[in-house]
Order: structure tokens, then sequence, then C-alpha cells
């Protein structure tokens, strides 16, 4: 379940950024870099929520 979040969070992040982005000729780019930090804090978060169960 934790997993599924994570990649539908990623997926969110990337089409937001990539939709605002275009308008900076940057936007794959940041859609890139915006879910490689979302991918992380997910997989940080689930390793923390492991820790103190």
């Amino acid at each position: 379940m934790k997993t599924m979040i994570s990649i539908i969070l990623m997926i969110i992040a990337a089409l937001v950024v990539f939709f605002f982005g275009s308008r900076m000729n940057e936007a794959m780019t940041r859609a890139i870099l915006l879910s490689m930090i979302t991918g992380f804090a997910c997989t940080i978060s689930a390793i923390e929520k492991n820790k103190k169960e």
C-alpha cells in the first residue's frame, strides 16, 4: 500500500510540475527533479515509520 501511494504521489508531482513548468521551457527537467524528491521523501518516511514500530 505504501508503495502505491508513493508512486501515485510521484506521478501527480511530475504532472503538476510538467504543466506549470512548460511556461518556463524547463518542464521535463523540473518534473523529473520533483518526482525524484517526492520519491525520496516517501521512502524516508516509510523507513522512519518502520523504525518506530
